[in-house]
């Protein structure tokens, strides 16, 4: 996902450019905004960028799964199907940007007109989720950065080993996420099983060798890692500190 969305050479499609231009709005921002609020708006986006990610995507997986609400939207909608010469100009335009969308990184084997609904709306659902899952992880550094400070009183040998183990923890997190992702590939990825059930035969090797569910406990190394190299801030003190600048 983030070779995809990073590497120049990579094809793009729309929602791309949407995530990326997103993303560059959360770096403007951490500029732009005073620094007394900074941390606090970070937060605020990271909360929500949280909450679409554990609450958002949970949600919609679950009504998928129980009630197939997202295959029965992409029927009850056509959004999938071509229009016919009377449907409206917004149809038609709808329609082309959607196929656009879906076919812009997919190979030559794959045809948008006849694939199952099925497949189509799981490829819909994971622009989706790369768009949460980037805003989770840009918003919690450009958090840990209005964070960051040196503490005081801290020794230069427990300086650098704090640095080398947030890196560390940081570099471990993308060998797990990248391993996981070689194992389970974008099926198991994007939770394809929600959406069509597809006959794989999976070798859990590598980090699954670890830890059973690595993406969900040894994956998120790096959120501690990041953490560390920030050092600690008094969060009670901050509070005591905004509240009283709005009281004045």
């Amino acid at each position: 996902m983030v070779t995809a969305l990073l590497d120049p050479s990579k094809p793009k499609s729309f929602s791309d450019y949407l995530t990326l231009t997103i993303l560059t709005f959360y770096v403007v921002l951490y500029f732009v905004i005073p620094a007394s609020i900074r941390k606090w708006a970070f937060l605020g986006i990271y909360a929500v960028s949280r909450m679409a990610y554990n609450g958002g995507l949970g949600f919609l997986l679950y009504q998928q799964s129980v009630h197939k609400a997202l295959t029965r939207w992409a029927e009850q909608t056509m959004v999938f199907s071509k229009p016919g010469p009377s449907a409206s100009s917004f149809k038609k335009w709808s329609y082309s940007v959607i196929k656009r969308e879906l076919s812009a990184k997919m190979g030559p084997d794959y045809d948008f007109e006849s694939v199952p609904i099925e497949y189509n709306t799981w490829l819909l659902y994971r622009r989706v989720v790369d768009l949460i899952l980037m805003s989770d992880f840009t918003s919690y550094m450009l958090f840990a950065f209005c964070c960051a400070s040196i503490p005081e009183n801290q020794s230069l040998t427990l300086h650098i080993g704090r640095w080398i183990a947030g890196i560390s923890l940081f570099i471990f997190n993308l060998w797990v996420k990248l391993d996981a992702h070689r194992v389970v590939k974008d099926y198991a990825w994007y939770w394809g099983d929600f959406f069509f059930l597809e006959d794989l035969e999976l070798c859990f090797d590598g980090v699954f060798e670890l830890v059973p569910h690595p993406m969900y406990s040894v994956g998120y190394a790096g959120y501690y890692g990041i953490s560390l190299m920030a050092a600690k801030t008094n969060i009670k003190n901050n509070i005591r500190v905004y509240s009283s600048s709005l009281l004045n």
